[in-house]
């Protein structure tokens, strides 16, 4: 199944939302993913193109969802290794 990426202070807010009424996180966004899934596109906002980006802006990002993911330790499966450095996205190629 996929899955999505949120801040971590507004998982919690729905963690603690869904145990109050008693159902999962999934259940409780559900609804709202599938508002935003059928509106039209141009209700959308703007994306900025990736070649707007600084490298110093691409950095952040990706040191940030480094920073998530290592946060997140505890919800992945034992001996999950988070390793978004560039030489492990190309470990075993060309051998």
């Amino acid at each position: 199944m996929p899955t999505i990426t949120v801040p971590e202070a507004t998982y919690q807010r729905l963690s603690l939302r869904a145990a109050a009424l008693n159902t999962t996180v999934d259940r409780l966004a559900q609804p709202a993913l599938e508002q935003i899934a059928l509106q039209p596109e141009t209700s959308l906002p703007p994306l900025d193109p990736p070649g707007e980006m600084s490298y110093g802006e691409w950095k952040n990002g990706m040191d940030d969802g480094q920073a998530i993911v290592e946060s997140r330790a505890d919800r992945y499966p034992p001996g999950h290794a988070a390793d978004s450095r560039r030489e492990s996205i190309y470990e075993g190629c060309g051998e």
